[in-house]
């Protein structure tokens, strides 16, 4: 959960997904979701590069409590990472922005081997992809992941809530659409769970 320190830094988020699961749609909404729980600032900050489906994504969130943001360089030491495949923990340039102290929220169905991880850090799994599956959350490039990954953060974070998420997400998909992403933020949020770093 988030910590009154939170109040007085700018937190910052990285994003790892690869083209086609969502990842800079969701550091896009996470801003807004920022916004509507009363954040002073909050700005998403895409990388623009090879976004073919399948090619490793990153964007990068940073969010305010009470002062601007003036910095809109990418994140370097993140408090938080998102992971949105596991198999982006074998690239060794991911793998060394993963620094003691920061905070996991991977996709994944099963605790993952964390022998090559520092120590003092926090990780949290949630089955996305299960939960896309399960409830039919699908594209053509797949599972939808920015809507459980969001949930997931929201419930380990505290920043924002399930009653934040459904203003954003009818506001930017209608109730139409909006239903089907509430229902899988919400599984997201209740079965997120902490993983006991060995």
């Amino acid at each position: 959960m988030s910590n009154d320190t939170d109040m007085e830094k700018i937190v910052e988020v990285t994003f790892h997904g690869r083209g086609g699961q969502t990842a800079i749609t969701a550091s896009q909404l996470l801003a807004q979701l920022a916004y509507e729980k009363g954040f002073k600032d909050a700005i998403a900050i895409p990388i623009i590069g090879a976004e073919r489906r399948g090619a490793p994504i990153q964007a990068f969130s940073k969010l305010s409590r009470n002062k601007q943001i003036k910095t809109f360089d990418s994140v370097k030491n993140p408090d938080y990472m998102i992971i949105f495949d596991t198999s982006l923990l074998n690239i060794p340039s991911i793998m060394a922005t993963i620094k003691s102290g920061v905070t996991l929220v991977i996709n994944s169905k099963n605790p993952i081997d964390t022998c090559e991880f520092p120590e003092n850090i926090r990780y949290y799994i949630v089955d996305a992809t299960g939960i896309c599956i399960k409830q039919n959350f699908m594209h053509s490039s797949g599972p939808i992941l920015n809507i459980p990954m969001l949930g997931a953060f929201g419930k380990i974070t505290g920043y924002y809530d399930i009653d934040t998420m459904k203003k954003v997400i009818y506001k930017e998909f209608g109730e139409t659409r909006g239903k089907k992403n509430i229902e899988v933020a919400i599984e997201a949020y209740n079965s997120v769970k902490e993983v006991e770093y060995e």
